[in-house]
């Protein structure tokens, strides 16, 4: 799971109920570090984390497609991570995140709290999560 990240993968990021969240700037970083170390990423949403609250922004969020039958790991581990960081550039350039805050009624100096969680995973980790019988992870 992704508390078991490798601690250079996991520098610059918080850590709140076994979730990692990079700020903004640090998440690109993140993503070439574990693409370099063979991990996937499977994706993650953009959060405000207050110091007594979080706020999800589920519709916000960068996904890969799915591991295509017998993709070989590497090639799944580009892949997600290069679609993971195309969706996450494309939210940054047309997302408002202090509308955002502004939804939660929060202030516009919220956004200096605003991170973005992602799951990460290597070969060997990705193999020990459980799949339903349509092969979905189950989590």
């Amino acid at each position: 799971m992704s508390f078991l990240l490798p601690p250079q993968l996991t520098e610059g990021a918080s850590l709140r109920v076994n979730e990692y969240g990079w700020p903004i700037s640090a998440f690109p970083e993140a993503l070439a570090k574990a693409r370099s170390l063979g991990f996937a990423c499977f994706g993650g949403q953009f959060q405000f984390r207050l110091p007594d609250s979080t706020c999800e922004m589920h519709s916000l969020k960068a996904d890969p497609t799915d591991r295509r039958d017998h993709e070989p790991w590497s090639d799944f581990s580009n892949r997600s991570c290069s679609e993971v960081m195309s969706k996450f550039e494309d939210i940054i350039s047309k997302t408002d995140f202090v509308k955002e805050a502004a939804n939660w009624k929060l202030d516009a100096r919220t956004v200096e709290t605003l991170v973005f969680v992602a799951y990460f995973e290597s070969e060997k980790t990705s193999a020990e999560i459980p799949t339903s019988d349509t092969g979905k992870r189950i989590l």
